[in-house]
Parts: structure tokens; sequence; C-alpha cells
């Protein structure tokens, strides 16, 4: 008989390039703090998580398919070396066939707040990592006509440049005064299924040819 559940991602600072993927009947966040022992010397991350009506099958499924096309530490285990992005793709795809992302509601897009995502069981200010909060302020993060890019699965990108005098994010015709309210727009048309964005925590920006994540900009010396 099919159960309804969650099946979750998640990560760990401690194993970079590793995420755990698997199935809880509580919230992923529960499943986090359980995972969040003294036998791990960072806590677990949730990436995403999922509601699906038969989680079982879903994780099996998910997980045959993650063998297939990535390495899988320990046939034992849940954890496997892939990157976030490439799991999101296929969470996308349950999303599609009606799974639905956890604990999530509509934002406008021109008004999504721009929450930051830090894990409270670390300390207020990542102290247990050794980094403060990265930088949350456009015009002391960004340059004008710095490259903004948003990417939804593995090949679906969406590029805008930073427009200093208006302090927001240009993308062909449209103007976003929110870097959350850019990446939710693209996540609007191909990934529907997403109520909420993190733009912070979802988009890159151009530096010296290299594509950074934006959640780990420090800010601009003045």
């Amino acid at each position: 008989m099919a159960t309804e559940g969650i099946i979750y991602c998640l990560s760990n600072a401690a194993m970079p390039g590793i995420l755990k993927i698997g199935i809880t009947g509580n919230t992923a966040e529960e499943r986090a703090r359980q995972l969040s022992t003294t036998g791990v010397p960072l806590p677990f991350k949730v990436e995403f998580a999922m509601k699906v009506v038969d989680a079982k099958s879903a994780e099996m499924i998910l997980h045959k398919l993650l063998e297939q096309y990535t390495e899988r530490i320990n046939s034992r285990r849940e954890f496997f070396r892939v990157s976030v992005e490439e799991v999101r793709a296929f969470f996308d795809l349950m999303a599609s066939a009606g799974g639905t992302y956890a604990q999530e509601t509509e934002p406008d897009v021109n008004t999504v707040a721009e929450t930051e995502d830090i894990d409270d069981s670390a300390s207020e200010n990542n102290e247990i990592v050794g980094q403060k909060k990265g930088c949350r302020t456009m015009s002391r993060c960004f340059t004008q006509g710095q490259r903004i890019r948003h990417v939804v699965g593995i090949n679906r990108i969406c590029i805008g440049t930073y427009d200093a005098t208006k302090d927001g994010i240009v993308c062909g015709d449209v103007f976003y005064k929110t870097i959350s309210g850019f990446a939710f727009a693209h996540n609007k048309v191909y990934n529907p299924s997403r109520k909420t964005t993190n733009g912070w925590m979802e988009c890159e920006c151009e530096m010296d040819g290299k594509w950074i994540p934006t959640h780990s900009l420090a800010e601009r010396a003045s």
C-alpha cells in the first residue's frame, strides 16, 4: 500500500559534493535535526523536499536513477556524489508527475521576501563554520553591468545584468528590483511547482570569467 511521505535532499558542509537523498514521515527539517548528531562535525541542511503519494517507490526509483547517473558512496547508505542542481532536475521531474515541493507558499514576484536561508541549528552568525553571513545588498555585492544567472535543472539558464543606476537586475526588457524576483520569474516558467524562491541561495554572478554562488559573496569595500 502506497504511503505518503517526504522525499528530501540534504547537504552537509563537512561533506562537500555529497548529498543525502532519502524519505521521512516527518518534515525534512526534523530529519536533518535527527541526523545532526555528535557523530558529524556540522549540521545537515535541507536543500529541498517534496511531498509524494508513494514515498518508498519514489525513493527507490530516484536512487536507481542516481546510481546510473552518478556515484553512490555506499550501497547501504543514501549518500551520492552529485550536485544540488543535478538532483533538483530529478525533483522537477517528480513535480511534473504530481509531487509538491514541501512547505512553500505563493509570493508576488515583485515583492518576494529576501529571506536568509540560514540553518537554525548553527549559531546565529554561522560561527560554527567560521564564517559570517554573506552580502545581501545588491548595491554592495554587484557592479554595473555584472552578469547574474539562474539555472533551473541542468541547462535552463536565464542571465541578467545588474543595473547600478536602478539597483536591480535587467533581463531582456524586464527589470527586477530583487534578485529573488529575478530567480522566481525563471522558476515560474520552467519550474512552476516552486512557490517560493530565495535568489541569493539559487543564483550565481560572473566574476573574472567564473560563476560564483551569490550566497557566498562578501560586501565590496566602499
